[in-house]
């Protein structure tokens, strides 16, 4: 904070914890949520609901950026009506995934901006415009790319300092040497053959991908037996691509390959 900065008191609410802080007129966004993280214990990868009130008005208004963080310490910093109050959430466990429509497609592009919040700090973050645009952009006619399943994978990779890309529609650029560097893609489908090999199909916003699951995979590894399946989200490293004809790739996957694997059930 500028040594030079105005001080305000506001009261912070969540759940039924109630405490007082002495905040300062250059608060950005992204030291909001850091600050509220810290004060609650709350899980940092959860999108966090933030809203505030005054004292003589009964309506809510939403804090998602700067500009709302702004309009908050404005009418905090110059109240004579008493302490603001700051109500902070998060989305309860039975959340299993992102709201249909726009509504929902705001709703992740919010969860992307967090996951970037609790990445970088105020740097890294865009208008939340952006990320709707981004969000749009990544959106197929199926709605995989804004389930809490592929958004958790995501913040999964910004929390251990990755970019995840897609990469398996463009061979040529991210092909090196017979292998995919890193793969993030959600299972469309996926069948055992008589080996006991599982045939799948991974999709991520470039394109998708035949491969083929080795049966050691489940042998040594039971819990994935039951969490790889239609709709999980595989994260996967130095993967080996089979390519019997030009146009034809497979995946080669082993359990070496697997980092972590999100099953459809994983909510955000």
């Amino acid at each position: 904070m500028a040594s030079n900065a105005n001080k305000f008191k506001c009261i912070l609410h969540s759940n039924d914890t109630e405490r007082g802080v002495i905040m300062y007129d250059d608060m950005t966004y992204s030291l909001l949520v850091e600050m509220v993280v810290k004060k609650f214990n709350l899980n940092p990868n959860v999108w966090l609901n933030l809203s505030f009130n005054l004292p003589s008005f009964d309506t809510q208004l939403d804090i998602t950026d700067d500009q709302d963080v702004k309009n908050f310490v404005d009418c905090a910093s110059n109240t004579t009506d008493g302490p603001t109050h700051l109500y902070v959430g998060q989305p309860k466990k039975t959340e299993a995934r992102i709201i249909p429509g726009p509504t929902g497609i705001l709703q992740a592009a919010l969860l992307r901006k967090n996951a970037d919040v609790m990445k970088g700090g105020h740097d890294n973050v865009m208008p939340t415009q952006e990320y709707v645009r981004k969000i749009i952009e990544d959106v197929s006619e199926d709605d995989y790319f804004t389930r809490g399943t592929w958004l958790r994978a995501i913040v999964y990779l910004h929390v251990e300092g990755v970019m995840a890309a897609g990469c398996l529609g463009d061979m040529k650029k991210y092909c090196k040497t017979r292998k995919l560097e890193r793969v993030i893609g959600v299972i469309m489908s996926c069948k055992p053959n008589a080996l006991g090999d599982l045939i799948v199909t991974l999709k991520d916003p470039s394109g998708t991908m035949r491969g083929i699951i080795h049966y050691k995979v489940f042998k040594e590894e039971e819990g994935y037996a039951r969490s790889i399946n239609v709709g999980a989200v595989l994260i996967l490293r130095n993967v080996y691509v089979f390519t019997p004809k030009p146009s034809n790739h497979y995946l080669n996957i082993t359990l070496r390959n697997i980092v972590k694997v999100f099953d459809k059930e994983t909510i955000f």
